[in-house]
């Protein structure tokens, strides 16, 4: 047992060479990741480009994997042609599937936030819609071009009773932010959902199988901390839990 959960937290690899004195492509992660991680009480490790063959090994150092946002997933990937999917990086999407994938096997803890749950859904068999955004649309807006409005959206979500994510957040409703243009289409096998709009779509799903996993469209970590550490919480619990059985 590790005196703290080391938790795997995915980055994206861009391109950036518009920056002085850097190589022409990158990864990053926004830090807010990693510091809701730390402030859960688990160790965030990066995860940069990697062979899918190669997440077995890197799943044998972590107690858990955080599956972070970021550009769409390559539509080929549940056999759609590319309609309004954009910045797409097929080798940050097999990384992530095979991580996901190897989690699921081992029944290890994860959390997919935005993109991440679209990762989880793809990676089970689902699919996705690549725009789901619509100008009036009360829940999923076209987004705003001002930073400052479009960190500032919220719409209401619905979570499930019974649920894990209704017992950890303790509440039938949250407002959350919305910052995200595709979103589950059909959901996959051995998936559950857990959080809607008003008008059904899906902003959360649960494993239906026993691996705890937890996978939300919203952004916790740009939310205020407090009220997602429950969230947070539950996740690194059970990486502390996998991690004395281990």
């Amino acid at each position: 047992m590790r005196s703290k959960p080391v938790v795997a937290v995915t980055t994206w690899e861009r391109d950036m060479r518009a920056v002085p004195m850097l190589e022409d492509r990158i990864h990053s992660v926004d830090h807010l990741y990693t510091r809701a991680v730390r402030e859960a009480g688990a160790l965030p490790m990066l995860v940069g480009r990697m062979k899918p063959e190669e997440a077995e090994a890197m799943i044998d150092r972590v107690d858990g994997v955080v599956i972070t946002g970021g550009p769409d997933l390559d539509p080929e990937l549940y056999e759609q042609e590319i309609t309004a999917s954009v910045e797409i990086n097929r080798k940050n999407d097999d990384r992530d599937i095979a991580l996901i994938l190897e989690a699921k096997r081992r029944d290890m803890p994860l959390l997919g936030i935005c993109r991440g749950l679209q990762a989880v859904n793809v990676a089970l068999g689902g699919e996705l819609h690549q725009h789901c955004l619509s100008e009036g649309h009360p829940y999923h807006p076209d987004l705003s071009s001002d930073d400052e409005e479009r960190a500032a959206f919220r719409h209401e979500v619905r979570l499930t009773p019974d649920s894990r994510l209704r017992a950890l957040y303790g509440a039938d409703k949250r407002w959350v932010n919305s910052l995200h243009h595709q979103s589950i289409s059909r959901l996959a096998d051995g998936l559950e959902v857990v959080a809607k709009t008003p008008d059904g779509e899906i902003e959360a799903v649960e494993s239906t199988e026993k691996w705890p996993m937890l996978s939300v469209q919203w952004h916790p970590e740009r939310m205020k901390p407090e009220a997602e550490q429950p969230l947070f919480k539950g996740f690194v619990d059970d990486a502390v839990a996998y991690s004395l059985r281990t």
